[in-house]
C-alpha cells in the first residue's frame, strides 16, 4: 500500500490510502466511505479509517477458494 509519511505511523487511513491499497479511483474509494458498512471516523471536515477495521472489513469481503487456501497452508 502507497502511503504518506503521516498516515504510516498512523492507526488511521486516508481516502487516498484506501484508493491506493484497493488500486481503484478517487471516487471509488469515495463511494465506499459513504456506504454505511464501510469504517469511517468524521474529524472535522475530515474522513480517516481505521487501519485495522479497515483491514477486516476487506478480510470479510476476499474470497479465497479451498483449493488456493489449501495450497496457500502447505508452504
Amino acid at each position: 500500500m502507497k502511503t504518506t509519511r503521516e498516515s504510516t505511523n498512523s492507526n488511521y487511513l486516508t481516502v487516498a490510502d484506501v484508493k491506493n491499497y484497493l488500486n481503484i479511483s478517487q471516487a471509488s474509494a469515495y463511494e465506499l466511505v459513504h456506504r454505511n458498512d464501510f469504517p469511517t471516523a468524521r474529524i472535522g471536515g475530515s474522513i480517516r479509517i481505521p487501519r485495522e477495521a479497515f483491514l477486516a472489513w476487506v478480510d470479510l469481503r476476499t474470497r479465497i477458494p479451498k483449493e488456493v487456501a489449501a495450497a496457500m497452508a502447505a508452504v
